[in-house]
């Protein structure tokens, strides 16, 4: 993970791993997250082993149900 003042860049696979820490911490297995996000155990395994590139939708999904936000934040690039 990469920090640039207070704003850190995740990558995937740091995406996927605060995702399985928070559900751990919350005693939830694959399945249970499944079930209260719609989105497959299939799909949560892999974002969780950061093979996944899920959707804005789906880590919302996940995110929301987990307590966790995510904020993006988008630059002006000069043309």
């Amino acid at each position: 993970m990469l920090k640039i003042g207070n704003i850190f860049l995740m990558n995937t696979q740091d995406i996927g791993r605060l995702i399985k820490r928070r559900r751990d911490s919350l005693s939830l297995r694959q399945e249970d997250l499944s079930e209260m996000t719609g989105v497959t155990s299939k799909t949560i395994y892999s974002i969780e082993n950061g093979k996944g590139n899920p959707s804005l939708d789906i880590l919302q999904k996940i995110l929301n149900v987990l307590g966790l936000e995510i904020l993006v934040q988008v630059r002006k690039t000069d043309e």
